[in-house]
């Protein structure tokens, strides 16, 4: 798996690539990076060209300049494919990285083949019940001078309940997003739900039974005509990082039963 970067206007962005042939653009979750999609690419990258990149403020792409919007980071998202001659790709997102795949489909049709949507939600479906420990983790953390911010970043890293090497990983993204890191979620508040009747392209509504946006799933493919819907049982929040093989499975699965 290499790693490099790409130049667009608003800045240089960090990718992974591995493989050839049709393209498969994996887009992150929210404060997190392409490191996310470390341990999927080696499955797609078989029989797909994998690229998976850090959004402008994430990982080691470039900070943002501005506070940016959801829009934002789907014209940052088309830079880059612009930038890699990428004229059509597969689509797949997590979390926040499905509502960016989503914008572009809506809004770009034309450079989307198939878009995977993976535990995406809605207002109503994000006010869910995810235990006190999970509480705020989504407001700003302030950088103070006695560190006490950096046990916050550890304590949002760690209140899934993953491995601890995951713990680790997910840590050191939230120090690369520094203080700006958490406006990646303001960003996506809103309802996707009129955009989902949009789509056109073959899609996926992908969840894990355990991840909280999972209740959110079957609406999500009901308003997105001709979708399939895969919720895998008993998996994880981070799909995609802790249960890599079962994520990559399901993404395949799709591509290859589906036309086009």
């Amino acid at each position: 798996m290499k790693r490099a970067y790409a130049d667009i206007p608003e800045g240089q962005v960090h990718y992974r690539i591995e493989g050839t042939g049709e393209v498969i653009l994996l887009l992150h979750a929210g404060v997190t990076s392409s490191d996310e999609y470390s341990r999927v690419i080696p499955f797609l990258s078989k029989k797909y060209c994998a690229i998976a990149m850090d959004y402008l403020g994430n990982g080691d792409s470039d900070p943002a300049p501005y506070p940016y919007k959801l829009i934002d980071h789907a014209r940052t998202v088309i830079s880059f494919m612009d930038n890699m001659s990428i004229k059509k790709a597969v689509l797949v997102g997590q979390h926040f990285g499905g509502k960016v795949a989503l914008e572009i489909a809506v809004t770009s049709p034309e450079r989307v083949s198939k878009l995977v949507l993976s535990s995406i939600g809605y207002p109503e479906a994000e006010q869910v019940d995810i235990g006190v420990d999970a509480q705020h983790f989504t407001e700003q953390v302030e950088i103070k001078a006695d560190g006490s911010h950096v046990m916050e970043w550890w304590r949002r890293s760690a209140m899934w309940g993953h491995p601890l090497n995951i713990v680790e990983e997910r840590f050191l993204e939230y120090v690369k997003a520094g203080a700006h890191g958490e406006e990646i979620h303001w960003a996506g508040v809103g309802d996707p739900r009129p955009k989902l009747p949009l789509v056109k392209c073959p899609t996926l509504v992908l969840s894990a039974s355990r991840d909280p946006m999972s209740a959110a799933a079957p609406t999500i493919h009901r308003l997105i005509p001709g979708s399939k819907l895969n919720i895998i049982q008993n998996g994880p929040i981070d799909l995609n990082r802790v249960w890599p093989k079962e994520f990559a499975e399901a993404v395949l699965e799709f591509l290859n039963s589906t036309p086009g």
